[in-house]
């Protein structure tokens, strides 16, 4: 035995997933689904065959070539990933003449190791292009191939119901050829119990199949919902769009996508392909003559089936996006309800939506339309096919002793067989146009950049010193309209400073940019004198605690609010934060407390509320970098001043503190002053004496607070 129990096996891959430093697992590590994901698989079997199933399966989340399990080892296949019996997991780094082995293993380096007899070797080979989705498309050919032992499992399914589905056209035959001349009542009950247990079986398989298929698509569904939403997550904001309806559409496209795979791979493995079965039985027993009228309108089927490919496709694309403009629209009125009836805009509002269901509704019916046409006509030329066979059957009958009345009523019911997969073909159509215009959809999404754009392994090492600087910013909304312009700025760990500035200056921007929720469009942004683009987004957001103007909220609790994104959030923690900015007020008024349910946005709080939960937040957060973009705008004077005292009291000489503030109540809170224009800092000094400059020019006084 490999293990001798499970505790070992998960040390061993929780090892293998988040500390094991060679780079074939370190230079990718397992995203927290798919590590919660191998998690659930460790239950409680941990027997060789399932830790070697277990261990390969883990090795493809890596892009690691698919290398064989081998029982001796050679220094051609290192690095090797060994299972070692009673020691469990190790990796294989240098083989030597005597025998023995430099391995790495959870308890660290061993340079004289030995393999025992019945250990597994598997060798640890990168693919020769690493297997990264860089397009929609790409991914879901990555996850669907997963699926394919799926596929062999219904087509051996389908194999076996298209075999005793000859059951009942061979009992039809054999009943009019045999029973009813002969007047045999014993073969009759014979042939009836037996086809009666086949068309039981066939049933049985069908429930299997439907059941393997069901499966595979609930893999695919997870998979396909969990990387579209990440890579969502992962897009920068500032490439974010900002038609949040059209964008919503286009994320939940990935279900059209998924419908489709799903269809065509049912269609292409397992209906069609027994279209020529069948066929190829009914020439067995009516012959070429008969087995050719069959084939020649099947081919006219599918000939109908793909007349009409091109304008549904068309037609779907369109379709399609209308109802994402409609979606659109729809997430646009309902977030500004208010807005729309306090400006008397309704009617201008419902002509929108009114044109684009118009514009959805026709090429709907554009679209049924065509299917109805293919389909009727598909049905016409099967109908043909039926009466072509029987008349010519007949013929053959009452001329020639070729084939009989029970062979003519076996190749009726199994021509039907040959036809259905072809009545599937309008419907898939309309699912190929929206499974392209879909593709397109996502296609887009994948192609915003992404935090760590061009960075292979970001740095993952939090540093002990956090020192900000920035050199030759410029960011800009729209091409050839700067927001923010600056030469350089450099802000020491510990330092407490305000930006100011004019309405349009960059100075939120700038918090996005020093954040890293931003990337400048030129300049960097250094944090301990390294690239801010190449350290890790969830190390930035450690390590940085951003709070933006307007405050959001996300339906669920008051403590998912207040613990969102914090690991270590107890409640010991977040009363402790809540007793500091009074928001302990609010819990212990609430019926519910902690667990009072938030709607979306936390419409059901004020504005104040949005921001002293942000800021209690925080300080659970415990976060070294505080940017605070107008923290207290909402607020009343009293809290403001009870919240401008918990900043004095609380926040450490370490801490470093960046305030955008248009609020003079708040410069105490600082010891610098920079005052932002459009062509940089315009004046970067200590407080004391950037606002001795204020008092002095009224032209600066007004540019800082206008």
């Amino acid at each position: 035995m490999i293990y001798k129990n499970i505790e070992d096996l998960k040390k061993d891959f929780f090892w293998i997933a988040k500390e094991c430093t060679i780079e074939h697992f370190s230079r990718a590590r397992l995203s927290s689904y798919d590590f919660d994901l191998f998690s659930k698989k460790l239950s409680s079997r941990f027997d060789d065959s399932f830790t070697m199933d277990f261990f390969s399966e883990l090795m493809t989340r890596y892009d690691l070539q698919d290398t064989k399990w081998e029982s001796n080892i050679n220094a051609t296949m290192l690095p090797v990933l060994a299972l070692v019996p009673d020691i469990g997991a190790v990796i294989l780094l240098e083989y030597k003449i005597d025998g023995s082995c430099k391995v790495i293993t959870s308890k660290g380096l061993d340079n004289n190791f030995v393999p025992p007899s019945g250990t597994k070797l598997k060798s640890l080979r990168f693919t020769r292009k690493d297997v990264k989705n860089t397009s929609a498309k790409e991914m879901f050919k990555n996850v669907a191939k997963k699926q394919i032992k799926y596929l062999f499992y219904a087509v051996a399914a389908s194999l076996s119901i298209n075999i005793l589905a000859l059951g009942l056209s061979f009992y039809s035959m054999q009943v009019y050829d045999r029973v009813i001349p002969t007047n045999g009542i014993s073969t009759l009950i014979a042939l009836t119990a037996g086809v009666v247990i086949a068309i039981s079986l066939e049933m049985i398989l069908k429930f299997s199949r439907a059941a393997i298929i069901d499966q595979a698509t609930k893999n695919m569904d997870i998979e396909y919902s969990h990387n579209i939403f990440e890579r969502f997550l992962n897009i920068r904001a500032d490439a974010i769009p900002k038609s949040i309806g059209t964008i919503s559409g286009q994320l939940q496209s990935y279900v059209v996508v998924r419908s489709f795979i799903s269809a065509l791979a049912i269609f292409l493995f397992v209906d069609f392909p027994f279209s020529f079965f069948f066929l190829a039985v009914i020439v067995l027993l009516g012959g070429w003559d008969i087995g050719s009228i069959v084939l020649i309108f099947f081919l006219i089927a599918v000939l109908i089936g793909v007349m009409f490919k091109s304008k549904i496709e068309r037609l779907t694309k369109e379709s399609s996006a209308a109802s994402n403009k409609k979606l659109g629209l729809l997430v646009e009125s309902v977030e500004n309800v208010e807005r729309i009836k306090s400006t008397g805009a309704k009617w201008s509002v419902v002509n929108r939506w009114n044109q684009l269901a118009e514009n959805a509704v026709d090429d709907e019916i554009k679209i049924k339309h065509y299917t109805d046409i293919s389909g009727f006509l598909t049905t016409f030329s099967q109908q043909i096919s039926y009466v072509s066979v029987v008349a010519f059957g007949a013929y053959i009958i009452a001329t020639t002793t070729d084939i009989t009345m029970g062979s003519l009523i076996a190749i009726t019911i199994l021509a039907n067989k040959v036809f259905m997969p072809i009545s599937q073909l309008p419907g898939l159509f309309v699912q190929w146009g929206r499974y392209n215009a879909a593709i397109a959809d996502l296609n887009v999404i994948y192609s915003y950049e992404k935090d760590n754009e061009h960075v292979e392994r970001p740095i993952t090492h939090k540093s002990s010193s956090y020192d900000i600087r920035c050199e030759n910013i410029k960011f800009e909304y729209n091409a050839g309209s700067p927001v923010l312009n600056l030469p350089s700025l450099k802000i020491n760990k510990g330092e407490k400073v305000a930006i100011l500035g004019v309405i349009g200056t960059g100075k939120s921007t700038l918090l996005k940019i020093i954040s890293g929720i931003y990337k400048a469009n030129e300049g960097k942004v250094f944090l301990d004198n390294i690239d801010m683009s190449q350290i890790a987004s969830h190390i930035l957001s450690e390590t940085i605690g951003y709070l933006p103007q307007e405050t959001k909220l996300f339906s669920g609790t008051l403590r998912d609010n207040l613990s969102l994104g914090i690991a270590d959030a107890t409640d010991e923690k977040i009363l402790e934060a809540a007793k500091l900015t009074g928001l302990i007020r609010l819990i212990s008024a609430l019926p519910k407390g902690l667990d009072t349910e938030v709607p979306e946005g936390g419409e059901s709080v004020s504005g104040g509320q949005k921001q002293l939960i942000a800021i209690t937040r925080m300080f659970v957060a415990n976060n070294d970098i505080l940017l605070l973009d107008e923290p207290t705008s909402s607020m009343d004077e009293l809290t403001e001043r009870h919240i401008l005292n918990v900043f004095k009291n609380n926040i450490k000489a370490e801490q470093t503190m960046v305030l955008v503030t248009h609020k003079p109540v708040l410069l105490e809170l600082v010891d610098r002053m920079i005052v932002l224009t459009q062509n940089g800092a315009m004046i970067d000094d200590s407080k004391n004496k950037v606002l001795q400059l204020l008092s002095k020019s009224k032209e600066i006084q007004q540019k800082a607070y206008a």
